[in-house]
């Protein structure tokens, strides 16, 4: 008998409603009217996502795992086919991470009901289309993929018939996601066996090929699901039993880490490190309040579309000794912490945004001279956290092809908060005087919320040269 999760819900002590509640707080904002109410928000799309976003690598893996075992006539899956799929490839993962895993899911009510017939709430799907990095079915994607994967004996020599560069495309579809654009012409393009007149393939030993996205739709391991042999541009996808079968050496799953990658890099002398971030700290005081000191005594105009202009910036940062990134960082640092800012000129007339105002130090810069290294370094590095602009955009060009100037409203990104306490949380786990490179730091970041850090490896990047600078 199928239970909603509404049903579910009702069936519920106060004190897990009220754990759910910790947990997934946006479920109450605005308060629902009733648990029917509160049933639906927990399966809406956004707040799936914001679910899913908290989760780490391993256990959206597990979220996967529970997806693909469900069976088809109830759509129910149990812990125990989460173990048997998660445990399937040559590292298994200990049972006990397992099963902490699908508990975290369950207390999120990703996954609800018993542990022998668990549910995947609504939603899940259409947030995560490729479960695992595969493709969906062959019978979801059509008649002839699925004959063929009906017939393993067929299919694994189908697989073994592919040609070089055939194969390496196959491999990386598997890899996930099991999607990917043809260009123009590829899906009309000579298939593989009417290479008489093509040139030569260096992937296939000098031997030449026709089109291998062409000969892996005629051999139907690859299936167009969008343009098709029509369009200009198109989309194949890989269908799940053949991504399963690449994948017989890492899994079903791919290659899975029950905990956070290792850091290799060499910890330092926790004297050292300390001592070198003090001397930073004095480095970053100092040239902020130098450039402060140049700003009084040589305002700078204010461009009449925001911030300053281009030689402005390189003159402060001449002035001051430091390279215009550092220059524009700080000076973004000490605008969001209330010690510089816009003054209209004496007798301007205009009130327009940019016209007759200057750059100027304000009222809150002399008290924050006169505070301690301690304290004013402290300023500026909360006004950097909690700042929604990303220095690192200066001097890029925005998407009028216009250069970013420092103070502007193109450097402004609602998510740069957030980009810093991801990147900083990572280095704060850390062992003392650890110090990992940012490739490291990035591994961790897309181990711990790859929904979150998938996209954003370049601000990732610049929150770790900006903390540095700091």
């Amino acid at each position: 008998m199928t239970t909603s999760l509404a049903d579910h819900l009702r069936s519920l002590p106060d004190e897990s409603l009220a754990a759910l509640l910790q947990l997934r707080p946006d479920l109450v904002v605005p308060v629902p009217a009733d648990v029917s109410a509160l049933a639906t928000r927990a399966q809406s799309r956004v707040s799936v996502a914001r679910a899913l976003d908290a989760l780490d690598q391993f256990t959206l893996l597990m979220l996967d795992a529970a997806r693909l075992t469900r069976d088809a006539a109830e759509q129910t899956t149990s812990t125990d086919a989460v173990l048997a799929m998660a445990t399937a490839g040559p590292q298994p993962p200990a049972p006990t991470t397992v099963r902490a895993a699908v508990d975290r899911l369950r207390a999120l009510f990703v996954l609800y009901g018993p542990e022998s017939a668990l549910r995947v709430v609504a939603s899940v799907d259409e947030v995560s289309p490729y479960p695992a990095g595969l493709g969906r079915s062959a019978a979801e994607l059509g008649p002839r993929a699925a004959a063929l994967c009906a017939d393993p004996a067929k299919l694994r020599r189908t697989l073994l018939a592919a040609p070089p560069s055939a194969r390496a495309i196959l491999d990386r579809l598997a890899a996930g996601p099991p999607v990917g654009s043809v260009p123009a012409g590829a899906l009309q393009a000579p298939p593989l066996g009417a290479e008489a007149d093509l040139p030569p393939d260096p992937t296939n030993g000098g031997v030449p090929t026709g089109s291998p996205v062409r000969w892996l739709v005629d051999h139907h391991l690859l299936v167009p699901v969008s343009g098709g042999r029509a369009g200009a541009t198109g989309t194949v996808e890989l269908p799940r039993e053949v991504g399963l079968l690449l994948r017989r050496d890492s899994g079903p799953l791919g290659p899975l880490r029950s905990s956070p990658p290792p850091v290799a890099t060499a910890p330092r002398e926790p004297k050292a490190a300390d001592s070198a971030g003090a001397g930073q700290t004095m480095e970053v005081v100092r040239h902020t309040e130098a450039l402060l000191e140049q700003l009084a005594a040589e305002p700078a105009p204010v461009l009449r579309s925001g911030g300053l202009g281009v030689r402005d910036l390189r003159r402060l940062a001449k002035a001051v000794g430091v390279d215009e990134s550092t220059a524009a960082l700080l000076l973004e640092a000490a605008y969001a912490g209330g010690l510089a800012g816009e003054v209209d000129l004496p007798g301007a007339t205009t009130t327009r945004h940019g016209a007759d105002q200057q750059v100027l130090p304000t009222a809150g810069y002399e008290v924050w001279r006169a505070g301690t290294l301690a304290q004013r370094w402290e300023q500026l590095a909360r006004a950097w956290l909690t700042m929604t602009r990303q220095a690192g955009l200066v001097g890029q060009r925005d998407d009028r092809d216009r250069p970013i100037t420092v103070l502007s409203a193109e450097a402004e990104r609602a998510g740069a908060p957030a980009a810093r306490r991801a990147v900083l949380e990572v280095l704060a786990d850390l062992e003392p005087a650890t110090g990992p490179t940012p490739e490291e730091v990035l591994a961790l970041l897309d181990w711990r919320a790859p929904r979150r850090s998938r996209g954003r490896e370049a601000a990732h990047r610049e929150v770790l040269v900006e903390a540095a600078t700091l």
